[in-house]
């Protein structure tokens, strides 16, 4: 057939086989293309300045993607027209017990409990830019300029979602609060809906309960979602598998595979939907280096008064149990909108008993920080295995840190709640866009921007579980979120 290559090709053509001296001599003087990735320079036979770069058209991107940001696209974006966004409140239909009356009475007078709240709005944004020349040249993927501002509103994205979930006002003032400043403050009982893990795994029997504390008076809801880190996720499916639901039909095994794809479960309470979020995560490790712009981030603290136990004060809970005494050490990190500071060793290790606490001093540094995140070793453990357990708002130029163990380094927490407009809206005074920069270089800069806040109606809707740890043996990593990242 005519276009197809056979041996009979190369009849004639020693190839591989015995050549001559002179065969030799002229093969050394061949080109040889070689392997560099640099430019080896100028000499006889060197073929890499005919090379042309094979370089593929497709972006391979290695972060995150869009799908990983679960709860901003879940959640109903509503109109806003003021930077402080106000909503009513019916708390109670009347707060008397007298409903029964005697034949002939008059039924007790009662009234209806409201109440006004707030949200202020917020403001997130980032600078892009991109040399003149830079947007001249033929790029190998698209439009540089369109591509930094799809990679500006990833960038955004991330911290949208984030803050969605841990954004505390009282610890970074520009931040807005997020669910779990929301739920715990304004839950009617923060107490009930809040479920302390203390470093156990989430199971089926959890979930149960929180969806119950839902359900129940005071807070009327129905959950529906539940937001939790990867590895708390895997742990949870994990406990569904002892007692694998088999389908009775046989299409349920598809072209030989089996196992369980968990994406939520019946509580007693109605249909919860599982939604593992990247964001989420377990507690970090101690960073060793600073993170954030120069001049801008806080300055490392310094010790005041080191890592004490000391007897509980009045009103005061301790979570130090006779298993948890032993040996601690503790390192600070000092953090405001910018960024956060390289860690301070606190002097230790600390002994720490049953029924106690522990108090610490830290003075700011030359550039004082909003708060301070608190991080501590494990049990008899060395320095080096220090992680976040506490963040704490700064009080002056000197900050008690008090740690009661009720926070355990190294966990997570997940978040359960009613998933539509009853419970929360997010209110966008400015939805993302693009605002261009004058020109002052030759290069082209713009601001990415949005304008919000989560608006939290009913936070007894919902519960948080805190210090979900992982299940005994799991694999892999805890994780633990990147500084820098």
């Amino acid at each position: 057939m005519q276009g197809n290559v056979s041996w009979r090709d190369y009849a004639g053509v020693e190839g591989y086989g015995v050549p001559s001296p002179d065969d030799l001599a002229d093969l050394r003087k061949a080109l040889t293309a070689g392997q560099s990735i640099n430019n080896p320079g100028v000499s006889a036979g060197e073929g890499f300045p005919l090379r042309i770069e094979s370089l593929e058209n497709t972006l391979k991107v290695v972060t995150y993607r869009m799908d990983d940001v679960r709860l901003w696209q879940s959640v109903t974006k509503l109109p806003a027209f003021n930077t402080v966004e106000e909503h009513n409140r019916l708390r109670e239909y009347g707060s008397g017990v007298a409903a029964f009356i005697d034949e002939g009475d008059l039924p007790e007078s009662d009234d209806s409990t409201y109440s006004r709240e707030y949200s202020v709005v917020k403001y997130m944004g980032v600078t892009r830019s991109v040399s003149h020349v830079m947007s001249l040249i033929r790029p190998a993927h698209g439009n540089v300029i369109a591509q930094e501002t799809v990679n500006g509103t990833a960038w955004l994205l991330r911290q949208v979602e984030r803050a969605l979930f841990f954004g505390d006002s009282t610890m970074i003032p520009q931040q807005w609060d997020g669910l779990v400043k929301q739920i715990t403050a304004g839950a009617p009982n923060p107490t009930l809906n809040v479920i302390d893990m203390r470093g156990r795994p989430l199971s089926e029997d959890a979930l149960n309960d929180g969806c119950l504390i839902v359900k129940t008076e005071p807070n009327y809801g129905r959950a529906t979602d539940l937001y939790l880190a990867d590895g708390a996720f895997s742990d949870l499916a994990k406990g569904f598998y002892p007692a694998e639901r088999i389908p009775l039909n046989p299409a349920g095994w598809q072209n030989g595979m089996v196992g369980l794809n968990i994406q939520g479960f019946y509580s007693q309470f109605g249909p919860i939907k599982f939604s593992p979020d990247t964001f989420i995560q377990f507690g970090p490790v101690a960073p060793s280096t600073a993170a954030g712009p120069s001049g801008k981030r806080p300055s490392t603290p310094t010790e005041s008064v080191a890592p004490t136990e000391v007897s509980l004060g009045g009103g005061e809970t301790s979570y130090w149990v006779a298993s948890d005494s032993g040996d601690y050490y503790y390192k600070v990190c000092a953090i405001n909108r910018y960024g956060r500071s390289a860690a301070v060793a606190m002097t230790g290790p600390c002994t720490v008993s049953s029924g106690k606490k522990v108090t610490m001093t830290v003075a700011d540094g030359s550039d004082a920080g909003t708060a301070f995140e608190l991080y501590r070793s494990t049990k008899d453990g060395l320095a080096t295995t220090c992680k976040l357990a506490k963040t704490t708002a700064r009080s002056g130029a000197t900050t008690v840190l008090t740690d009661w163990n009720a926070e355990l380094p190294g966990t997570s927490k997940a978040v359960l709640i009613q998933q539509n407009l009853e419970f929360f809206s997010f209110k966008q005074l400015a939805p993302f866009l693009k605002i261009p920069l004058a020109t002052i270089s030759t290069a082209i800069r713009w601001m990415q921007l949005i304008y919000g806040t989560p608006v939290v109606y009913a936070p007894g809707r919902a519960v948080i579980y805190k210090n979900v740890g992982r299940a005994s043996g799991s694999a892999g990593l805890d994780n633990s979120r990147l500084y820098g990242v």
